[in-house]
């Protein structure tokens, strides 16, 4: 977890991936789940997919909150309130705070053709 948080100090989100089986593995594992081969670390795609948004009232984390899938993984996220479920979005910051990471979703653009 060092190194993902390492990264996630200067803005880069990696995650554990097998190389074997070419898939991200969240959370992160030395080994693969499906092939249990030794896995390595690489970056996540951050553009994904929204696919579900809920609103929180716990006093530290009051706002709108959301499950996004990237890469294959799912992973929670700070997101605007006009974004929906299906939207497709991007990871558009990530941090650590209290030794926990933070993510922050935009929703992508679509630049439609005239």
């Amino acid at each position: 977890m060092d190194v993902i948080f390492d990264m996630a100090k200067k803005g880069i989100l990696i995650t554990t991936y097998c190389f074997s089986c070419k898939i991200h593995i969240w959370p992160p594992n030395h080994y693969c789940n499906s092939c249990f081969k030794k896995c390595g670390f690489r970056k996540i795609n951050r553009k994904g997919i929204l696919l579900e948004k809920s609103f929180s009232n716990l006093s530290e984390f009051v706002g709108y909150y959301g499950i996004g899938e990237f890469s294959g993984i799912r992973m929670i996220g700070s997101v605007d309130q006009s974004i929906l479920p299906n939207d497709k979005i991007r990871i558009s910051q990530v941090g650590i705070k209290d030794y926990k990471l933070r993510l922050e979703f935009t929703k992508i653009k679509i630049k439609r053709l005239k």
